[in-house]
């Protein structure tokens, strides 16, 4: 069996460090151990000619780009240069992630092949225009002629359910390498006499991850007396903008910014902490809520969709979203209902429904199920 991955977010080739798509890369590489998986990349301004394909990392990728700026002339240059992918791989199944930009072009290829093809929606509902009539049409296409349409949280499925109510939804989790396979780094990080909690959130929107909301919650719990550390892992383009709201804030005295860290860093951080937090605004899933989970941490999560469909009550205490108040009742009484919580019973929670093998049979049972309908 060959499954063809079309992802509409990854790292240019010449980045050093990848960045975008790791998911799809590790998703695709643990896919590997059961059946042959290439990536298709259609959005990369960096390389020359219609179609490149290489083997990068241990996985063929193949790579396509458009040249106009015309939206219909641009997507049927990718349909031609996806066609070229097609003619070479010669793939069994397609499978694109997101239906917006990927599923479009697995839609127009499945329609000129008759290969099937899946969606996993990673995207969410408040950044997919939905209540644009066009949009909404095109996405529900999408979703109509998939043979599976996959989402990575419960909230996800519930709510893409709402707004296309003839279209089928069923939910696979994102997978996560197993974290314990990672050696700490040797450092301390805890701050001694404190309780100390850990957000792992890049800063790469201004509000959707909402320091907006917990950095006035440390604020405030300081001028309480209550003895909370926040370790911050995380980068991007309001990096600064948050560590200056701090410095105004006064707080820097229980606030530290790790800045952007390698996995190494942010597991060797989670390993120590008394908890973890996730103060999205929305989330269609949360990585980071997983991987803390598996390191056996308790969670606080606000009610942003995706990551408080990710816990149960045995693993989290779940608060109001866009709530400096909300925060800080929360981690006032995790601090109190630490002890309550079973740290191995967290993570075998998480690695019953996260860990990245146990997610690729799930997809491998999907794969076969799709292509037994076929035959």
């Amino acid at each position: 069996m060959k499954i063809l991955m079309i992802v509409t977010w990854y790292s240019p080739r010449s980045a050093e460090v990848m960045t975008g798509g790791v998911f799809h890369y590790e998703q695709s590489m643990a896919l590997k151990k059961y059946t042959d998986v290439a990536l298709l990349f259609p959005y990369d301004t960096e390389i020359k000619g219609m179609v490149s394909k290489k083997e990068e990392k241990g996985l063929v990728t193949y790579r396509t780009a458009s040249t106009s700026k015309n939206p219909l002339i641009s997507f049927n240059e990718l349909v031609r240069a996806g066609m070229k992918v097609i003619e070479d791989y010669k793939p069994d199944i397609i499978h694109a992630h997101v239906a917006q930009g990927a599923g479009h072009l697995a839609y127009a290829l499945s329609k000129k092949t008759r290969i099937p093809y899946i969606i996993t929606e990673h995207s969410p509902i408040e950044q997919s225009n939905l209540d644009s009539l066009y949009v909404r049409k095109m996405t529900n296409l999408v979703y109509k002629h998939s043979k599976a349409n996959v989402c990575v949280s419960k909230d996800s499925m519930d709510r893409l359910g709402s707004y296309f109510p003839k279209c089928s939804f069923e939910v696979i989790y994102n997978g996560i390498i197993n974290p314990d396979s990672v050696e700490p780094d040797g450092e301390n990080y805890r701050v001694e006499g404190y309780t100390n909690m850990l957000i792992t959130a890049a800063f790469y929107d201004q509000y959707i991850k909402g320091y907006q909301y917990l950095l006035p919650a440390m604020q405030k719990l300081k001028a309480e007396g209550v003895k909370a550390f926040l370790h911050i892992c995380g980068g991007g383009d309001f990096f600064d903008y948050y560590k200056k709201m701090a410095a105004e804030l006064g707080i820097e005295d229980v606030v530290k910014f790790h800045g952007q860290c390698d996995r190494k860093k942010v597991y060797s951080i989670m390993r120590q902490m008394d908890f973890s937090i996730s103060a999205s605004e929305f989330e269609c899933s949360g990585v980071s809520v997983q991987e803390a989970m598996y390191l056996r941490n308790p969670m606080l999560v606000t009610k942003s969709g995706g990551a408080n469909s990710l816990v149960t009550e045995d693993t989290a205490i779940v608060v109001d979203r866009k709530s400096i108040d909300a925060l800080v009742d929360g981690i006032k009484e995790m601090i109190n209902r630490l002890d309550e919580f079973d740290r191995e019973s967290i993570h075998q929670y998480a690695f019953d429904n996260f860990e990245i093998d146990n997610v690729s049979k799930k997809y491998m049972e999907l794969y076969k199920r799709i292509i037994d309908r076929n035959e």
